[in-house]
């Protein structure tokens, strides 16, 4: 028992009322696709178990690279969300293979390149992580596609891990049949990988000029690899590289355009989607929740600005659960005390990443608290009574009952009637019994 204390102080900690700040009265904010993406990218790096900013890093290298070859903006658009998106594939998946070579197990999405997948193929150690590889750069160009950045995007996310020299995966557009914005996504992605594996800043700095060119004309364009070494000598490229305030620069260029309320809804949907494609959920069910919880906001008497920012926090209440091992959330038994304390971190995961949105400081913090109970007994932060959020217990609310009502590994699915019945147990130790009384009169005719 003794080893477990720290960990729940440490979430505890963690979890910050300041967030809490607004009136009562705040609204869902205007945000850019680009602003949105950036700050979720975080969960995107969760899920292949990068270093906290990766798809951020490469998403500045693209773009100074971009910006240097004198692009048009809307090229320089196109290569920011290819870098930000690169593999967003991985994060719909349920599973990352991971394989050993001399260097350690890794991930495929990580520092190995095609060449060395392809290389290490014959011995047979490398078919599932070569399959996966070429999986998630179909699915995630799928996903772009579905939040309409355009074609250019998606086919540079599809043909990310190519090779110049057409030595990578098969069926592969070599050469200058790749895009501009594709072969500038492969040298930011190659390049941020040799940073990351280098670990010592200053060897980087020292060694990196001459390791990209090493990879010009076989892994890289020749031309886009000698310009980024040139590049890689600049001290003000390594000082933007390394800025605490790279997430901020990067959202302030609001690529993508400002959304309206209902483009929001469904570009929050699309990333629902993947949640729920990686949870092994069925589609669509992150939605559901999100419009009930929307409902039963406007039942407790809430305005409607109020309500769609329950259903935006709804919507991404479950987007830390990407930093969970797959395994562990699909697990049909009883989870281990280890494994419970990985899953009961998800809140606090999605509570810091939504916290660096514009705007989204109150939804962060009812995500962070949509496991609290009003007994105390709920996690991450133990919070009791009127500390638990009205928000936060009506989006817990949503997910029991379609917890409850869904077929889960280790349960057939309840009907409605029996739903309530579990729900009304939970009055008085979870949820406030005056809020359950108002789900249920809510949620009763939305599942009919």
């Amino acid at each position: 028992m003794a080893s477990r204390a720290p960990i729940q102080a440490v979430r505890a900690d963690f979890l910050d009322p300041s967030l809490y700040d607004d009136t009562g009265l705040a609204g869902v904010p205007r945000l850019s696709r680009g602003t949105l993406l950036t700050a979720l990218s975080r969960a995107f790096d969760l899920a292949e178990g990068r270093r906290p900013g990766h798809a951020q890093r490469i998403a500045y290298i693209g773009v100074y690279l971009a910006t240097e070859l004198g692009l048009d903006s809307a090229r320089i658009e196109e290569v920011f969300f290819g870098c930000l998106l690169h593999d967003i594939g991985m994060a719909a998946m349920p599973a990352a293979p991971r394989v050993e070579t001399g260097r350690g197990s890794k991930l495929i999405s990580g520092t190995a390149s095609a060449r060395e997948v392809l290389a290490a193929v014959p011995t047979g150690g490398w078919v599932d992580v070569l399959q996966a590889l070429t999986q998630h750069c179909d699915v995630g160009s799928k996903i772009v596609r579905r939040l309409g950045l355009g074609e250019a995007v998606a086919k540079a996310v599809a043909s990310h891990h190519d090779c110049w020299d057409g030595s990578g995966l098969p069926g592969v557009q070599a050469g200058e049949r790749m895009s501009m914005v594709a072969r500038i996504v492969a040298v930011a992605d190659r390049v941020e990988s040799m940073i990351d594996a280098e670990g010592s800043p200053l060897l980087v700095r020292r060694r990196g000029p001459q390791l990209v060119r090493e990879m010009a004309g076989s892994e890289l364009d020749p031309d886009l690899a000698n310009t980024m070494a040139t590049l890689a000598s600049r001290d003000e490229f390594w000082l933007g590289f390394y800025d605490n305030d790279l997430a901020a620069t990067l959202m302030s260029l609001n690529y993508g355009g400002i959304m309206g309320r209902e483009d929001l809804f469904d570009f929050l949907g699309v990333l629902s989607d993947i949640v729920d494609s990686r949870n092994g959920r069925e589609s669509g069910r992150g939605r559901r929740v999100a419009e009930l919880a929307r409902r039963v906001a406007i039942v407790c008497d809430m305005t409607e600005r109020r309500a769609d920012l329950v259903q935006v926090a709804a919507l991404l209440q479950d987007i830390g659960t990407l930093g969970v091992p797959s395994h562990v959330l699909s697990k049909p038994d009883i989870l281990t005390i280890d494994e419970m304390a990985i899953v009961q971190l998800h809140p606090t995961y999605a509570r810091d990443i939504l916290s660096e949105v514009p705007g989204l400081g109150a939804a962060a913090w009812w995500v962070g608290c949509h496991h609290e109970r009003i007994d105390g007994k709920g996690y991450p932060g133990m919070l009791e009574g009127d500390d638990v959020p009205v928000e936060a217990q009506i989006i817990g609310m949503a997910e029991a009952f379609d917890a409850l009502t869904s077929d889960r590994p280790y349960r057939r699915a309840m009907s409605p009637a029996d739903a309530f019945e579990v729900m009304r147990g939970l009055g008085g130790t979870r949820f406030d019994p005056y809020l359950l009384d108002r789900f249920e009169s809510t949620a009763g005719p939305f599942q009919a």
